[in-house]
């Protein structure tokens, strides 16, 4: 009986231990989880409403950003890559999110590396200036894709509206609204994930300032 009792004592123990296990464990993954959304699957660091240091991607210093949470919150519906103008649609979206947040990272999965490299530069640049792009398209058209072995060349005709927000704590505008429309081409790239963008030309309909 004394045994049996150990017995028992023992097993009670180790449930008590695998609980205790399982329990950390789920609470490491929630707490991983809740970060990722914070920074929006992104490599810089970032803290919704506050100020806090964010460096760039892939090259330059690091400098104290104000990132609020109604920036992050209005994250674009999951990249579509089924097609390249479904791809467009997407590289456009993330872009504008990643210029909003300065967290070029979130808009990776829509382009090509070059690409991607070009897009985290101008987050780079416009730090430096101490400013955010917080820009919203308008209107697009697509024209007819020009299709080749290498590639799919996609134009469209754009409609922009944008302003440029301090990095500063409450985001005071210190340029614009402004307007402006583009003719684009993007040339689009099919990879085993989808279709991506691996590069646009653009020309401005006016000025951009």
């Amino acid at each position: 009986m004394v045994r049996e009792t150990q017995l028992l004592r023992d097993s009670r123990r180790s449930l008590l231990r695998a609980v205790h296990i399982v329990t950390s464990a789920m609470l490491v993954c929630l707490v991983c989880a809740s970060l990722l959304v914070v920074v929006g699957c992104s490599s810089r660091k970032s803290t919704l409403g506050t100020t806090t240091t964010v460096g760039a991607n892939m090259a330059g210093p690091q400098m104290p950003v104000h990132l609020s949470a109604q920036a992050f919150g209005s994250v674009p519906a999951r990249w579509e890559l089924a097609t390249p103008t479904s791809a467009v649609r997407s590289y456009l979206a993330w872009t504008s999110y990643a210029l909003r947040t300065a967290t070029s990272a979130v808009a990776t999965p829509t382009m090509g590396p070059d690409e991607g490299v070009r897009v985290d530069s101008y987050v780079q640049y416009n730090l430096e200036k101490g400013r955010l792009l917080d820009q919203a398209l308008t209107h697009i058209t697509f024209g007819k894709p020009v299709i080749s072995s290498a590639h799919t060349l996609v134009p469209t005709h754009e409609e922009w509206r944008y302003r440029y927000l301090s990095i500063a704590a409450g985001n005071r505008v210190v340029g614009g609204p402004y307007s402006v429309s583009y003719d684009a081409t993007y040339t689009v790239t099919k990879t085993p994930r989808g279709w991506v963008v691996d590069s646009v030309k653009a020309k401005a309909l006016g000025e951009v300032k």
